[in-house]
């Protein structure tokens, strides 16, 4: 492996296994299966995949200047692109939800708007791998050849 090696797969795993892992367990909690120890390791998942985030997005935007110009690559990078950003803003904000109030979670005027931003976030790590799928294997962008 040399630093010329795409960098984005290095960062990819972890922020998507956390996001999805804490945004099941946020919701199993807010849909009844009420465990004290739950919002604390979902929140823990939430924030760790957010952070994890900002390397992954960063690492795919200088991926992506090695990435040929071809229409077929560009028409799946600009969906992967945008639900990486996407990712960020959704996450934040339950992030930011949190913050502002640390039982968020146990009130039931914000269940709602919780449940729909876990559910964006759950379908943009959707898009986000579906895209990255279709990236890498059927269009080859960063596989050696």
């Amino acid at each position: 492996m040399s630093i010329l090696d795409p960098l984005h797969p290095r960062f990819v795993h972890f922020p998507v296994a956390l996001l999805a892992t804490g945004s099941v367990i946020a919701l199993i909690y807010l849909l009844g299966w009420r465990r004290a120890a739950l919002p604390v390791v979902a929140w823990a998942m939430l924030f760790l995949g957010w952070l994890g985030i900002f390397p992954t997005i960063l690492s795919g935007l200088i991926d992506r200047n090695r990435a040929s110009g071809d229409p077929a690559v560009v028409a799946a990078l600009n969906p992967h692109i945008a639900a990486g950003f996407g990712l960020l803003i959704v996450y934040g904000w339950l992030l930011y939800e949190r913050l502002r109030s640390p039982a968020v979670l146990d009130q039931s005027r914000r269940r709602v708007l919780l449940i729909g931003l876990l559910l964006a976030g759950l379908v943009l790590l959707l898009v986000a791998g579906w895209s990255g799928g279709k990236l890498v294997y059927e269009l080859g962008v960063g596989v050696r050849r």
